[in-house]
């Protein structure tokens, strides 16, 4: 770097390490909290409706390497075939729904009022873990909804079928709670926390933004990428992943970037 001691660009570069480190660990860590709250508010809802023995008795899978990390092959382990079979179509909507709209969506909403608080500005790596977080959330409903609502499997299948109609007729419901959590997400979560979170560093705030994109709009957006979940989901995957995954990071960028060359 022109003009700056060789000790102090060797102290930014392994601070902007250790910040990419702290970003992953967490990310990571927040994404388990919320796929297993996701997972929890089915089991609950099925529990307190009468159609499962245990409210937190889920499958936690085998403990292979991936599914520790990413509890990938963890499931509610919700039994649908008896509440279809007994008449119960409504209550398969409502445990099928719970999932990614109060395990996800309401605890959105809750994480945003908790790092919007004055006194969480000041606990920079609290904050980082509650944005986190609300992304793993908010993304989580984003990979329903719009991602695999249109398919013949999964929580908003489920839904339609309990309800007794087509995925088709239920996606405008569920579309409009998930593009609001979205935007809520981009224009109020991120601009709320970024300088607390970046901290003056243009490279911290760079990876943010490009973390950010990754896993809301890849990560999660690219659910339905491998064909599993249908054409709809496949060409929604691939435009998540490979169109909506640069222009958040563009729009975020062009937003947010000037505060950190001001700043720096």
């Amino acid at each position: 770097m022109d003009g700056v001691p060789e000790w102090k660009a060797r102290a930014e570069v392994w601070r902007s390490f250790a910040f990419v480190l702290a970003t992953s660990l967490l990310a990571l860590v927040a994404h388990d909290v919320a796929y297993l709250t996701h997972e929890y508010a089915h089991s609950v809802m099925a529990w307190s409706l009468g159609w499962m023995q245990r409210p937190f008795g889920i499958d936690y899978g085998p403990a292979t390497v991936y599914n520790i990390l990413f509890l990938g092959d963890v499931s509610d382990n919700v039994d649908y075939t008896p509440i279809f079979a007994s008449g119960h179509g409504v209550a398969v909507a409502v445990i099928a729904l719970s999932g990614p709209f109060l395990g996800n969506g309401a605890l959105y909403f809750a994480v945003y009022m908790l790092a919007s608080m004055p006194w969480m500005s000041s606990q920079r790596y609290w904050l980082m873990f509650l944005y986190w977080l609300s992304l793993m959330c908010a993304a989580n409903v984003w990979s329903y909804v719009p991602i695999r609502a249109i398919t013949t499997h999964a929580d908003i299948a489920l839904a339609a079928n309990g309800f007794g109609i087509s995925t088709l007729v239920l996606f405008p419901f569920v579309m409009i709670p998930s593009i609001f959590i979205t935007g809520h997400f981009l224009t109020r979560m991120f601009p709320a926390v970024y300088r607390q979170i970046a901290a003056g560093s243009a490279v911290n705030l760079a990876v943010l933004i490009a973390f950010t994109g990754f896993w809301y709009f890849s990560f999660f957006g690219g659910d339905g990428i491998g064909g599993s979940y249908g054409l709809v989901s496949q060409i929604l995957s691939i435009t998540s992943r490979y169109l909506l995954f640069p222009l958040c990071v563009a729009y975020l960028s062009a937003r947010h970037m000037d505060w950190a060359r001001d700043e720096g």
